[in-house]
């Protein structure tokens, strides 16, 4: 609003006696806004700052030489990324300058900038945060990768992934707890941060740290921990991030980025923790964990209907072998890069998805021989291959089937957890099991009916967190949000079908069967899409 500026000169005139103050009234119209404007004008920002720096100075190699460490790291260290919390402003410029320098698609980013917020005890917090990789000591991603597509430098440390290695799994991405890996849709690959590790070989900073106008980005050596079974893990942990209720846990891979210059208080959390947005859905691995487990449970039932009843186990054997092989076929789906998942055998020892290949590939073969022998004319052995086959199917779907299980349990996800995991798992091969047994001797419908609500029991269990307000935050809770909100039409969905296919067991087997099938699919979809997934503080979106 206008002001009333009142100036006081003194009159200049020696002659007349003392000093005369004679005051006049000046009416300015300058305003609040204008005066605002023109402070900001004189600030100088750190943007501002760092133009003025390379004007000053074009050549500023040297300062950025400061940024990075001028040697290798020695025995027991490696690099690590050093992030300073009280100088990060969240610009997106250490963003910008990544996906510049390393030429990513449109929409990929391999660094990113999240926001913690202050809870109850600090309501004003908030800080912005970026992050990229953060090379860990036992990276997760290079554990879970089935084909070696992951390295670690021995002089460095830097966790390096190998392009013309990578299938396309996206196994990484579920394994990383800070979801570091970027799948490219374009190249039907995984990719990720290097630390630009070329720059660093000659003694240039890396793009973020180059790009950051205020330096809150840069590479230091960091002393390892080695033995993560003979180390202090928690001493480990107060040296990346603090509260730990805000970030995933750093003993599951032993990142090494260091925050250092803010202490987060206890009560801080990311501010996406409550966005209530789906999972992806991982179409190709919901048919293909649902198909796999109901055709190799109605597989097993056609070996015991056999006795029972032989006109029905045939048609039994038929539905399981279909069943099984589309699974399979999808499966396929869900690689980038499926011809080259041959080489599957190099993640064995390290990687459940390479065990679970291996797993399905030694199963895969019985429903089909066993298919084949029903109509092969007899000869020498015949019976001795079908009693082998038989006697071989319940051991090797049963490994099969807990292979699957340990995928999703070893990634650390809380809603993955290995009881909830294995329940639902092995209750879908238990259900198709009941119901196929069912077809041949009708009077166990009641058993299926049984096994198909009881398997519901565990899912009910979590959606009963969303119904009491003084539920603390956890995983569960936001996988019961989800499924009530944004998800609640496939939840009805999936209890109204299990419900009718328990109702429709004992009277009509058949017929139940593509209700409960259709009903497992929904559950594999509600599996993956309301999965808390770990990561690092991020924005909505």
């Amino acid at each position: 609003m206008p002001r009333l500026v009142l100036i006081l000169i003194q009159n200049p005139d020696p002659g007349k006696a003392g000093t005369r103050i004679a005051s006049r009234c000046i009416a300015s119209m300058t305003t609040l806004i204008d005066e605002l404007l023109a402070e900001q004008a004189t600030l100088q920002t750190p943007v501002a700052n760092f133009s003025k720096q390379h004007d000053r100075s074009p050549d500023l190699a040297p300062h950025y030489r400061s940024l990075i460490p001028l040697s290798q790291p020695g025995p027991g260290e490696q690099y690590a990324f050093e992030v300073s919390l009280d100088r990060c402003t969240g610009c997106k410029a250490c963003v910008s300058a990544c996906s510049s320098l390393n030429g990513l698609d449109q929409g990929e980013t391999w660094r990113d900038v999240g926001t913690l917020l202050g809870g109850y005890e600090a309501p004003a917090y908030q800080q912005t945060i970026t992050t990229a990789c953060h090379h860990c000591e036992d990276p997760g991603c290079l554990n879970g990768c089935p084909v070696g597509a992951y390295e670690k430098d021995r002089d460095t440390g830097i966790v390096r992934h190998l392009d013309d290695q990578c299938i396309g799994c996206s196994y990484c991405i579920l394994k990383c707890p800070y979801d570091v890996p970027k799948y490219s849709k374009k190249r039907g690959i995984v990719r990720k941060c290097d630390m630009c590790h070329q720059r660093l070989a000659v003694g240039e900073a890396p793009a973020c740290v180059q790009a950051c106008p205020t330096e809150a980005i840069r590479i230091v050596k960091h002393k390892t921990i080695g033995n993560r079974d003979s180390a202090d893990v928690s001493l480990f942990r107060s040296s990346v991030f603090a509260p730990q209720s805000s970030v995933p846990s750093s003993a599951i891979t032993l990142p090494t980025t260091r925050y250092v210059g803010r202490v987060t208080p206890a009560s801080g959390h990311a501010a996406d923790r409550g966005f209530l947005h789906p999972g992806h859905a991982h179409w190709p691995l919901v048919f293909m964990l649902a198909l796999t487990q109901s055709g190799l449970g109605l597989m097993i039932s056609s070996i015991a209907g056999t006795e029972m009843n032989p006109p029905a186990a045939l048609p039994l054997l038929i539905t399981a072998t279909v069943l099984f092989n589309l699974g399979m076929i999808a499966a396929t789906l869900h690689l980038g890069q499926p011809l080259k998942a041959w080489r599957f055998f190099l993640g064995l020892k390290t990687s459940w998805l390479s065990r679970e290949i291996l797993a399905f590939s030694l199963v895969a073969p019985v429903p089909l021989t066993l298919l084949a022998l029903h109509f092969l004319p007899a000869f020498p052995f015949k019976d001795l291959l079908g009693t082998i086959t038989a006697l071989s199917a319940l051991p090797l779907a049963l490994i099969a089937i807990f292979t699957s299980v340990m995928i999703y349990q070893d990634t650390k996800r809380h809603s993955w957890r290995l009881a909830l995991t294995a329940t639902r798992f092995f209750g879908t091969f238990l259900s198709f099991l009941l119901l196929g047994l069912a077809i041949s001797q009708p009077g166990l419908g009641i058993l299926a009916s049984c096994a198909i609500l009881l398997k519901m029991i565990p899912e009910i269990r979590i959606l009963k967190l969303a119904g009491n307000p003084a539920t603390p935050w956890q995983p569960d809770l936001k996988s019961a949000r989800l499924q009530l909100g944004p998800l609640r039409k496939i939840l009805v969905s999936r209890f109204a079908l299990a419900f009718l296919a328990a109702i429709t067991a004992p009277i009509h087997p058949w017929l139940a069967l593509p209700i409960l099938l259709a009903s497992e699919i929904l559950e594999r979809q509600l599996f993956f899409q309301s999965c808390h997934a770990p990561k690092m503080p991020g924005n909505f979106g």
